[in-house]
């Protein structure tokens, strides 16, 4: 019996964890999606960034291109007029019920400047995006 005590605790301590349902609050989801719209965008990857975003009506090709170009044009006057961005942190999280949330956040450019914005995300079904209109 002694032999087998380590086993069952070990037994028990697995069943425990794999019973166990991780707790999240509401607004990680949308901070979370706000967060990797933002580091796509800041790589480069405007695809994957406007995939996030909620413009509030269907966008065609042509206007998808449009909203493309002003994406590239803006990355490149922030460039030009800022250091690169070292980092993006999410600051705070205010929900407005359980579909819509304020989201602040903070970009740290490398010369040490700080930006703090904030992103009004919108849930879309099971997906947080970004809400491009009020």
């Amino acid at each position: 019996m002694k032999r087998l005590l380590p086993f069952f605790a070990i037994l028990f301590a697995v069943c425990l964890m794999a019973c166990h349902n991780k707790i999240t609050a509401p607004e990680d989801a949308p901070k979370e999606a706000l967060l990797n719209a933002l580091e796509a965008l800041n790589s480069g990857d405007y695809d994957t960034y406007m995939s996030h975003v909620d413009y509030g009506v269907e966008m065609d090709t042509v206007r998808l291109l449009v909203m493309r170009n002003a994406l590239q044009q803006h990355i490149g006057w922030r460039t030009e007029r800022k250091s690169s961005v070292a980092s993006i942190d999410i600051v705070d999280a205010d929900m407005e019920g359980d579909s819509i949330c304020k989201v602040f956040y903070r970009y740290t450019y490398a010369d040490g400047t700080d930006e703090v914005a904030v992103q009004k995300m919108v849930r879309r079904g099971e997906e947080w995006m970004l809400k491009a209109r009020n």
